[in-house]
């Protein structure tokens, strides 16, 4: 029963997705105003260090430090200043983005830590204050169009070489189930900090629109948060 139920979920969540990101296509097109070079540039492979998510739910968390790293050389060092920092950092920000109350100490709807990040959480700590995890103030969550991915990976593309970090949930036909971390844009791809294996990946724009890569396992775009 549940083969046979496959393609009929898989093509009503199809169509859900559509539906929602072309009623925000007008917002989510907006030009990210390009940034100063990032203070730092991070990259596991040639630092020798374990960036890796420390538990199964905490992709979104890993990535938003990472951002926040990338953004802020003094919050960087201190991260690497110890090896247990990484970790305890980003379990405090998977409770963070959970929580009643985001980094600014607004209302925010919270989250069950186990079921992971929520795009809205992460688009919060994207934004506001001086704990921010992104370098623009303003982020919104934005569901991807299924049947124009060419176009998301434009946008995504757009912000990144605008000097924006882009969180992406990928996952696969039926959910989103994993969180990266969009980090550069370099000869028309996408560089992307994957937390399950704490090392940079690269994707182009057709593997992008034909869901023809493995990020964590998954190959499916659902969210972006990009900035406003």
């Amino acid at each position: 029963m549940r083969a046979r139920l496959a393609g009929p979920a898989t093509e009503v969540v199809r169509r859900a997705r559509r539906a929602v990101a072309r009623r925000q296509r007008p917002a989510a097109t907006a030009t990210a105003r390009p940034l100063a070079p990032a203070p730092l540039s991070l990259d596991p492979t040639e630092r020798a260090l374990d960036f890796r998510q420390p538990d199964d739910t905490s992709c979104g968390a890993a990535s938003l430090v990472f951002a926040r790293m990338l953004r802020d050389e003094a919050y960087a060092a201190h991260v690497m200043a110890d090896p247990a920092h990484w970790r305890a950092e980003v379990l405090a920000m998977h409770r963070r983005v959970g929580g009643l109350r985001d980094h600014d100490g607004r209302w925010q709807w919270p989250w069950l830590r186990v079921v992971g990040t929520s795009p809205w959480g992460a688009a919060r700590q994207m934004g506001g204050g001086p704990e921010r995890s992104g370098r623009g103030t303003r982020y919104a969550a934005r569901a991807l169009d299924p049947d124009d991915l060419g176009a998301e990976f434009d946008r995504i593309l757009a912000a990144a070489s605008a000097g924006h970090t882009v969180p992406l949930y990928v996952g696969d036909a039926l959910h989103p189930a994993h969180v990266v971390l969009v980090v550069s844009a370099e000869q028309n791809r996408l560089r992307v900090y994957e937390p399950s294996a704490g090392r940079m990946l690269r994707i182009g724009r057709e593997a992008f629109a034909t869901s023809r890569f493995r990020l964590g396992g998954w190959s499916v775009p659902w969210f972006a948060v990009l900035p406003r």
